[in-house]
């Protein structure tokens, strides 16, 4: 989110380059695109390209989620999950990994006879 922040804040500022001033409209979009989003739809919206033509909406959801840190991807991943289960539903208990150990000879060992 903080990527988007500051991308919109430097596309802002009086000196900035086409490539700025593009990259924060898409940073722009993506925050419409997520504060528009309905509880188990989609993020995705047609997305208009520089050439004005309209970009799928896959092409639309990869390019809003290029720039952002894996961490950032995880969290929005796990409210989005959230957020579909039902407002009564209770997450399992979570318990240890357990391994069972079986021995194992070495194969210059021998065997009982």
């Amino acid at each position: 989110m903080d990527n988007l922040i500051e991308a919109i804040r430097l596309a802002t500022i009086s000196d900035a380059t086409d490539e700025a001033r593009a990259t924060g409209a898409h940073a722009c979009r993506t925050l419409l695109l997520a504060l528009d989003a309905q509880v188990g739809e989609p993020l995705a919206a047609p997305t208009p390209t520089t050439d004005g033509t309209a970009m799928p909406p896959f092409a639309a959801v990869v390019g809003a989620l290029r720039g952002m840190p894996p961490e950032q991807l995880l969290d929005l991943a796990i409210a989005r999950l959230r957020a579909a289960l039902p407002a009564d539903a209770a997450p399992p208990a979570v318990s240890s990994l357990k391994f069972q150990l079986v021995p194992v000879l070495p194969t210059s060992a021998k065997r009982p006879a």
